[in-house]
């Protein structure tokens, strides 16, 4: 009863973890590309959009 109760806390921890972390990752990822595409000519956006893409699925498939 009590192994249960623990790993039951356990996982819950775990999944709280994977959401914050996740969430922390995201809003990071937005506030510097808002900060990037703001201060960049107009010229250099496609190339930051590209550069924020790939970093996005190269932490995608690293979850994996």
């Amino acid at each position: 009863m009590i192994t249960s109760s623990l790993l039951l806390d356990l996982l819950a921890t775990q999944a709280v973890i994977v959401v914050l972390t996740t969430t922390v990752t995201a809003t990071t990822i937005v506030v510097i590309t808002r900060q990037a595409l703001r201060d960049a000519p107009p010229k250099h956006r496609a190339a930051i959009l590209r550069s924020v893409a790939e970093i996005t699925r190269a932490l995608r498939s690293r979850r994996k």
